[in-house]
């Protein structure tokens, strides 16, 4: 559903010209299913999450795991939107160059959005998170601003130093970064979650 996206946009003159709805777009298509994903971790594991917490599993391992799966997510995405082509290079390099961020920054970003919303959703049921209007907030939606807000402001900013070629390389390199300091950023996340977690087992109750 997250490729398809920029459809909504590239394909209507009053949006396909503009930088900020192609951001929008980016960010979408490449990182749509990390942000439903990891906004909702632990969320999805709230029928067993009381249980799986006096079992012996690191919560190093369990956020990992939940990472690992945003990541090939994010990778999958970037891969398959390869058909925006179509409609330019420069497009599917935004694209690209914002899944980079993703895979960088922003996997980090939803697990921490995650440690926030303990919204009981009940996999066993037809109803999804979207359609529980206690997982779906305007906490979520504050919490998701800075997912979508500081790419674009580092896109602008970027493109503002650089030619739009190395602005990209730039978008890249600070991606890749990101996945450098996992050690370091994986040790505030766990110690985030684990500072949460009574709050979060009282709210799965």
């Amino acid at each position: 559903m997250f490729l398809l996206y920029g459809l909504l946009f590239f394909t209507l003159d009053m949006y396909k010209d503009n930088t900020f709805f192609t951001l929008i777009a980016a960010i979408m298509i490449s990182g749509g299913f990390m942000m439903l994903f990891g906004q909702y971790v632990p969320s999805w594991d709230s029928s067993y999450y009381p249980l799986m917490m006096t079992q012996n599993i690191p919560y190093r391992t369990y956020l990992e795991s939940k990472w690992l799966i945003m990541v090939l997510g994010t990778i999958i995405s970037t891969i398959l939107a390869s058909f925006y082509l179509f409609f330019g290079l420069k497009i599917y390099l935004i694209i690209v160059a914002v899944g980079c961020y993703n895979i960088g920054w922003n996997c980090y970003m939803s697990l921490i959005t995650g440690a926030f919303i303990r919204s009981k959703i009940d996999l066993t049921t037809n109803k999804n998170a979207f359609a529980d209007s206690k997982a779906f907030n305007v906490q979520t939606l504050l919490l998701s601003v800075p997912t979508l807000a500081i790419p674009i402001l580092l896109y602008f900013l970027l493109t503002l130093i650089f030619e739009f070629n190395y602005a990209m390389i730039a978008f890249v390199a600070i991606g890749l970064l990101g996945i450098l300091l996992k050690p370091f950023m994986f040790n505030l996340i766990e110690n985030l979650y684990k500072s949460q977690k009574y709050k979060t087992i009282k709210a799965y109750k």
